[in-house]
């Protein structure tokens, strides 16, 4: 069996974090491009909100996609610092590629084509897909596009955040609550999303426009199954569990759980309220997926113990996400990044 070194476990592991980046990029850039940009469904995130600016802008979306993709990019390294935002980089190129290719291929037309019905038209003579006579296609095609489209953008973030990366969209903000308040991402995320799709009705309906009011109501719908999807393929899997067990055996359970979860356990002495005897309490925290292997050892070890499983709502530390300061803001940040541009300089200079 081939033995591999700590430091070449590190390569792989980034390299498989960079493709599950770029997978859940195409991913994201595929619902956008394919289910709600061309049917103007304002579902939230950049197809959306770039949706709303196409309407007092010239510019194409895809254009205005990449604009606002590099912008958030800046912000994410601000406040999420370089590490971050080096897969965040990786996204923020190819996301806007991504879309533009959809859009200006025979691929999203080819796709296009077989969601619409008759009296519907597809055309990218203007050098990008559009779809003329909108308000002629039927509720329910138009129903079914923003379910698969918010469904496909919901799994493509959670994939990519599975990658440690961001999609180079109002994800890098969902990740900044996250790091600075502890809200959930998917919370977050919704709350983004939301905003643009509000907005997005209220102007339709003082443009009176009743195939637009219509697309931002299955934009809820859609940013409602983006927000589960997040919540279903990265929130869950990046939990933390705890187990508090009353057991005889402490020192057993603690050196199975070093050895076969690499984690640690706090051991604390506990009084019983209705036998008042003295007994050991043996805490373990752990993650989504090592919670089967946690109640094996304990079944292993002493099946008869008190055992107590709950999720955690915020985890930080050794082993999980390192504990930052609310009080950072873009003051500090700036400070920070504008004195290590003056160093370089400073030892350039020299």
């Amino acid at each position: 069996m081939v033995k591999f070194s700590e430091k070449q476990k590190k390569i792989f592991k980034m390299i498989f974090n960079v493709v599950l980046v770029l997978v859940g990029t195409f991913v994201v850039a595929f619902g956008a491009s394919v289910f709600l940009i061309p049917f103007e469904i304002v579902s939230g995130g950049l197809s959306g909100f770039s949706i709303l600016i196409a309407m007092f802008v010239p510019l194409d979306i895809d254009i205005l996609v990449m604009i606002f993709t590099w912008g958030l990019f800046l912000v994410g390294l601000i406040f999420l610092g370089r590490k971050f935002s080096a897969k965040t980089f990786i996204s923020s190129i190819f996301y806007p590629i991504f879309v533009s290719i959809i859009l200006r291929t025979g691929m999203g037309e080819f796709i296009v084509n077989l969601l619409v019905n008759e009296g519907v038209e597809v055309s990218s003579s203007s050098g990008i897909l559009e779809i003329i006579n909108l308000k002629n296609l039927e509720a329910g095609r138009m129903i079914i596009c923003g379910l698969i489209g918010g469904a496909f953008s919901g799994l493509g973030c959670g994939i990519t955040f599975l990658g440690g990366g961001s999609t180079g969209g109002f994800d890098i903000l969902a990740f900044v609550l996250n790091k600075y308040t502890g809200l959930k991402t998917s919370i977050s995320a919704f709350f983004f999303d939301g905003s643009v799709v509000v907005i997005g009705l209220i102007i339709n309906a003082i443009n009176y426009s009743s195939i637009g009011f219509i697309s931002g109501l299955i934009g809820i719908f859609a940013a409602v199954l983006c927000a589960m999807m997040i919540e279903f393929i990265y929130d869950r899997q990046s939990g933390a569990y705890f187990a508090d067990l009353i057991t005889d055996k402490p020192n057993e359970i603690k050196e199975r759980v070093i050895k076969e979860l690499d984690r640690s356990v706090t051991i604390y002495n506990v009084t019983g309220g209705y036998s008042e005897e003295e007994k050991i309490c043996v805490r373990i925290i752990f993650s989504r997926d090592e919670l089967i292997k946690v109640k094996d050892i304990i079944a292993d070890i002493d099946n008869k113990a008190f055992v107590i499983i709950g999720e955690c709502q915020t985890v930080n530390g050794e082993g999980f996400t390192p504990l930052h300061s609310s009080k950072a803001n873009l003051f500090t940040h700036a400070k920070k990044l504008k004195d290590k541009i003056k160093k370089k300089d400073k030892d350039a200079n020299q």
